[in-house]
């Protein structure tokens, strides 16, 4: 009796070992069966979910209006791994958590090693290498981008349109010339610009006013370095304004100096190798003001205490 109980115990105890389950499922009546779980975590692994996931427990419970499901993966990442999720409805809860699970089983199988391949062999014909030992070239060598060349010096021209106020009457408009050169971050600049004139009335709606013009010669140098598109400059201009009266008793055409220093910067976007999209701001302050007014001495203009201009244009050459 007792050799058939030894038996019976030995023919039972393989039985009584069941392997671990995948993952646990606790969750309300309302939300899908472990089964329906189980498929959408195989539909993302591509394949059974067996020996993918072990030991994570989940536990969905309602919280008022929401569904909060607790993932407690310790078992498969071997961590203090627990994620909480939450949504309105338990149907968006379960895929939620499919995903999740899929994602640390692809995780797992991931971080396990892999087999290493037999080294392949190795043929018994040799070839010669006729390269010298200059041209060698190593198999794990990393190539690196090479530093951009930089220029001791460099030079161009530009042609600018501008637009600005305070030296002229109302919006002024013009254009300038310029050419410089480059010494390192050292830029000279010479430029020639030419304003538009504009009327000036004595008052509004009467016909005696007086066309201000403006001719100028800029110098500029300041800081532009060859590597960035920004610089930044000091300027002093020397120029002529002159004044034609219209419709006045006795018309004539008067000048007087321009002398102003300022400053300003720009940028140089790079459109091609040789050519650039420029824009600047620059402020001048003028010293001498020359004022035009009507033999009666009766003022029509005098420039701004400080002119402001904008500039946009091309610049061609080598930075």
């Amino acid at each position: 009796m007792n050799r058939a109980l030894l038996v019976v115990a030995m023919i039972a105890a393989p039985v009584s070992v069941a392997a671990e389950p995948a993952f646990g499922w606790r969750a309300p009546l309302k939300c899908p069966g472990i089964d329906d779980v189980r498929a959408r975590v195989e539909r993302r692994l591509g394949g059974a979910i067996e020996g993918a996931v072990r030991g994570v427990e989940i536990e969905i419970t309602r919280d008022g209006n929401h569904f909060v499901a607790q993932i407690d993966a310790r078992a498969l990442t071997v961590a203090n791994d627990v994620r909480t999720l939450r949504s309105a409805r338990c149907d968006e809860l379960a895929d939620a958590v499919a995903v999740v699970i899929a994602r640390l089983a692809s995780d797992v199988r991931a971080a396990e090693p892999k087999p290493h391949a037999a080294p392949p062999k190795q043929e018994a014909a040799f070839i010669a290498d006729t390269r010298g030992p200059d041209e060698t070239v190593r198999r794990d060598a990393v190539l690196e981008k090479a530093p951009p060349l930089r220029h001791t010096w460099g030079g161009g021209m530009r042609l600018l349109a501008l637009s600005g106020i305070g030296a002229l009457p109302r919006i002024n408009l013009g254009g300038e010339l310029a050419g410089y050169v480059r010494y390192k971050r050292h830029i000279l600049e010479l430029a020639v610009g030419r304003w538009v004139p504009q009327s000036a009335r004595l008052d509004p709606g009467a016909p005696a006013r007086v066309d201000v013009g403006l001719d100028v010669v800029t110098l500029r140098g300041g800081w532009g370095p060859e590597e960035l598109p920004i610089r930044a400059w000091l300027s002093g201009e020397l120029g002529s304004m002159s004044g034609e009266g219209m419709s006045v008793v006795d018309p004539r055409t008067e000048s007087g100096r321009w002398v102003a220093v300022g400053g300003g910067f720009g940028v140089a976007w790079p459109m091609t190798e040789h050519a650039r999209l420029v824009g600047t701001f620059e402020l001048a302050i003028p010293l001498f003001r020359t004022t035009f007014m009507l033999q009666n001495g009766a003022d029509l203009y005098q420039p701004a205490p400080a002119a402001a201009r904008c500039a946009l244009g091309l610049e061609f050459g080598w930075r």
